[in-house]
């Protein structure tokens, strides 16, 4: 991997997770709109799904070479979908434990930021369909030659 290959590193953990947890569906980046929501039953078989966010420098390790060589952070959302608040909490609570302080090929770990929480997920003002479980970890990365890039 050269440069800031932020993608290389959400690969990395889309494969660990599917692979230590291949009872569960995994989807990334969905996003709750209506018609999503109306497509959802009750009875849904729980499910994950994995919301990425952007690189954020981290200031506190900037290197007095430049901002290439700087440290980055990124985080990323476990939303546990499941049909009752109590089996979305203890899905995202199972996730959660198994995750923190995974390594990754860096050489860094995943660490739990934020906090969790627990939403109901309605249509129209309606009785909840289901429940979001929802838990943020983040990363620390760096190029790994700085000097290159990933893009011509």
């Amino acid at each position: 991997m050269s440069g800031i290959d932020l993608v290389a590193y959400q690969d990395e953990i889309t494969a660990h997770i599917a692979s230590a947890f291949p009872n569960y569906e995994i989807i990334e980046d969905e996003v709750f709109d209506d018609e999503s929501i109306a497509r959802l039953q009750s009875k849904t078989k729980p499910f994950i799904v994995l919301r990425w966010s952007g690189l954020t420098r981290n200031v506190s390790n900037a290197s007095m070479a430049g901002v290439r060589y700087d440290e980055y952070i990124s985080d990323f959302d476990i939303i546990a979908t499941a049909p009752t608040p109590k089996i979305a909490r203890r899905l995202l609570n199972y996730f959660m434990d198994a995750l923190i302080g995974h390594t990754l090929s860096n050489g860094y770990q995943l660490t739990p930021t934020i906090g969790q929480s627990i939403f109901p997920l309605t249509e129209n003002n309606s009785s909840p369909k289901l429940y979001l479980g929802v838990g943020t970890l983040e990363f620390r990365f760096s190029a790994s030659d700085p000097t290159s890039y990933i893009t011509p």
